[in-house]
Protein backbone atom coordinates (compact mmCIF):
# COMPACT_ATOMS: atom_id res chain seq x y z
CA UNK A 1 0.00 0.00 0.00
CA UNK A 2 1.41 3.24 -0.74
CA UNK A 3 1.73 6.29 1.65
CA UNK A 4 -1.14 8.26 -0.26
CA UNK A 5 -3.17 5.70 -0.09
CA UNK A 6 -2.38 4.80 3.59
CA UNK A 7 -3.09 8.29 4.54
CA UNK A 8 -7.03 7.95 2.67
CA UNK A 9 -7.66 4.59 4.05
CA UNK A 10 -10.30 5.13 5.96
CA UNK A 11 -11.54 1.85 8.15
CA UNK A 12 -14.71 3.08 8.89
CA UNK A 13 -18.03 2.65 7.00
CA UNK A 14 -19.03 6.31 5.47
CA UNK A 15 -22.43 5.25 5.65
CA UNK A 16 -22.78 4.15 9.51
CA UNK A 17 -19.60 4.97 10.77
CA UNK A 18 -18.79 1.34 11.96
CA UNK A 19 -15.52 -0.83 11.93
CA UNK A 20 -16.71 -3.87 11.17
CA UNK A 21 -15.65 -5.41 14.04
CA UNK A 22 -17.56 -7.61 15.95
CA UNK A 23 -18.01 -6.67 19.48
CA UNK A 24 -16.82 -3.01 18.71
CA UNK A 25 -19.66 -1.80 16.38
CA UNK A 26 -23.02 -3.39 16.61
CA UNK A 27 -24.77 -4.73 13.30
CA UNK A 28 -28.06 -3.30 14.71
CA UNK A 29 -26.43 0.15 13.65
CA UNK A 30 -26.14 -0.77 9.87
CA UNK A 31 -28.25 0.57 7.17
CA UNK A 32 -27.97 -2.41 4.88
CA UNK A 33 -27.23 0.26 2.63
CA UNK A 34 -26.18 -0.60 -0.52
CA UNK A 35 -22.61 1.60 -0.33
CA UNK A 36 -22.05 0.52 2.59
CA UNK A 37 -18.90 -1.39 3.85
CA UNK A 38 -19.66 -4.37 6.40
CA UNK A 39 -23.38 -4.89 5.14
CA UNK A 40 -22.87 -8.18 3.95
CA UNK A 41 -20.82 -9.17 7.43
CA UNK A 42 -23.65 -7.32 9.91
CA UNK A 43 -26.47 -9.29 7.45
CA UNK A 44 -24.71 -12.21 8.67
CA UNK A 45 -24.28 -11.09 12.61
CA UNK A 46 -27.81 -10.46 12.11
CA UNK A 47 -28.99 -13.97 10.69
CA UNK A 48 -26.57 -15.44 13.55
CA UNK A 49 -28.66 -13.69 16.18
CA UNK A 50 -32.62 -14.44 15.16
CA UNK A 51 -31.27 -18.19 15.24
CA UNK A 52 -29.59 -17.83 18.01
CA UNK A 53 -32.77 -16.28 19.61
CA UNK A 54 -35.41 -18.47 17.96
CA UNK A 55 -33.96 -21.42 19.34
CA UNK A 56 -32.78 -20.46 22.96
CA UNK A 57 -36.89 -18.38 23.01
CA UNK A 58 -37.77 -21.85 22.07
CA UNK A 59 -36.00 -23.75 24.51
CA UNK A 60 -36.65 -21.64 27.40
CA UNK A 61 -40.58 -21.59 26.72
CA UNK A 62 -40.55 -24.84 25.94
CA UNK A 63 -38.69 -26.40 29.09
CA UNK A 64 -38.23 -23.47 31.80
CA UNK A 65 -39.76 -23.50 34.90
CA UNK A 66 -42.54 -21.40 34.96
CA UNK A 67 -40.24 -18.27 36.46
CA UNK A 68 -38.25 -18.65 34.39
CA UNK A 69 -41.04 -18.39 31.54
CA UNK A 70 -42.26 -15.21 32.94
CA UNK A 71 -39.38 -13.49 32.70
CA UNK A 72 -38.59 -14.36 28.96
CA UNK A 73 -42.06 -13.43 28.09
CA UNK A 74 -41.22 -10.00 30.09
CA UNK A 75 -37.94 -9.45 28.17
CA UNK A 76 -39.39 -10.34 24.81
CA UNK A 77 -42.03 -7.41 25.59
CA UNK A 78 -39.91 -5.08 26.87
CA UNK A 79 -37.55 -5.37 23.65
CA UNK A 80 -40.44 -5.62 20.97
CA UNK A 81 -42.06 -2.03 22.92
CA UNK A 82 -38.50 -0.69 22.37
CA UNK A 83 -38.19 -2.00 18.61
CA UNK A 84 -41.77 -1.48 17.75
CA UNK A 85 -43.68 0.56 19.74
CA UNK A 86 -42.23 4.53 17.65
CA UNK A 87 -43.45 2.63 14.62
CA UNK A 88 -46.83 1.47 15.23
CA UNK A 89 -47.06 5.06 16.59
CA UNK A 90 -46.35 6.70 13.33
CA UNK A 91 -48.36 4.62 11.51
CA UNK A 92 -51.59 6.25 13.40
Amino acid sequence: MSQQENDEYDPYCKICSGCGESGCCSPLSCEQHPEGHYCKGYLKDLQFGYMMFMDLFNLIDTNGDEDMKKSLHEIYDKNYDLTFKNIENEDN
